[in-house]
């Protein structure tokens, strides 16, 4: 059956493919909360899954049930939100908040203010979960900070020495081509970070080039009056709200 599921869904019309997705989406919606249910049911009940060779309900949930890493961290996050506030289980199988939102806010909720937050945070997307969060809990301005990045060689992955081969394979091999060497990618770049660390405050960090880096330098300087301490951020602020600096002219 499980081999003609493609076959199967690449036979539906337009409307029905549609309606057939719609439909799964609900369903897997609505197992998954009644699976956080009974996660939490059985987080209660340790000696069940130690009984099983297991002492966590992580590693039931990895090695048993064949989660992943982060979906066993966000189920069992959720379970544990839902002993608290079952109200949780509703807005999961819903849809109005994610398995993600659950365990990005937990946290954060209370008996006193879990209602209104979970009503803010239903049908929100992980950037306004982020500023709200920054409301509930409002961190300090990150000190501004400038560094040279350490050296994005890739580094050699070691490749084992191949196991002796028989004669007669050896014999086979004579004026075979070498195998080619495996490519060494680079991992990619981490992505600029842009998240809110307190109602209408926000930490910025990227990566620039040198010739960025030495305008950037060269601003410091010539800011220096109006920026005593070259601060970067205040020279970013000031570069993206239009305001030009003033240069010195040559004849001082």
């Amino acid at each position: 059956m499980n081999t003609n599921m493609f076959a199967l869904a690449s036979g539906l019309s337009d409307h029905d493919l549609l309606a057939r997705v719609a439909a799964l989406a609900g369903k897997e919606r609505e197992a998954s909360a009644e699976l956080v249910a009974h996660l939490a049911a059985l987080e209660a009940r340790p000696s069940l899954y130690a009984a099983q060779g297991h002492g966590s309900l992580f590693s039931y949930c990895t090695q048993v049930l064949r989660l992943s890493e982060d979906a066993a961290c966000n189920r069992i996050d959720a379970a544990r939100v839902a002993r608290r506030f079952p109200m949780v289980l509703d807005l999961l199988a819903s849809g109005a908040v994610s398995l993600t939102t659950v365990r990005m806010l937990r946290p954060h909720l209370t008996p006193e203010n879990h209602e209104a937050v979970l009503a803010k945070a239903s049908g929100r997307s992980r950037p306004h979960v982020l500023e709200l969060i920054a409301e509930l809990a409002p961190r300090p301005d990150v000190p501004s900070s400038v560094r040279k990045l350490p050296s994005a060689a890739c580094p050699a992955v070691p490749v084992a020495a191949p196991a002796p081969m028989a004669p007669a394979l050896e014999a086979m091999a004579v004026g075979a081509p070498e195998p080619p060497s495996p490519i060494l990618t680079p991992p990619p770049p981490p992505r600029p970070i842009i998240e809110p660390t307190s109602p209408e405050r926000y930490r910025v960090q990227f990566t620039i080039g040198k010739e960025s880096h030495d305008k950037l330098r060269r601003l410091q300087a010539l800011l220096r009056r109006e920026i005593p301490n070259g601060d970067p951020a205040a020279i970013f602020d000031r570069a993206v709200g239009g305001e030009a600096p003033t240069y010195p002219s040559r004849d001082g």
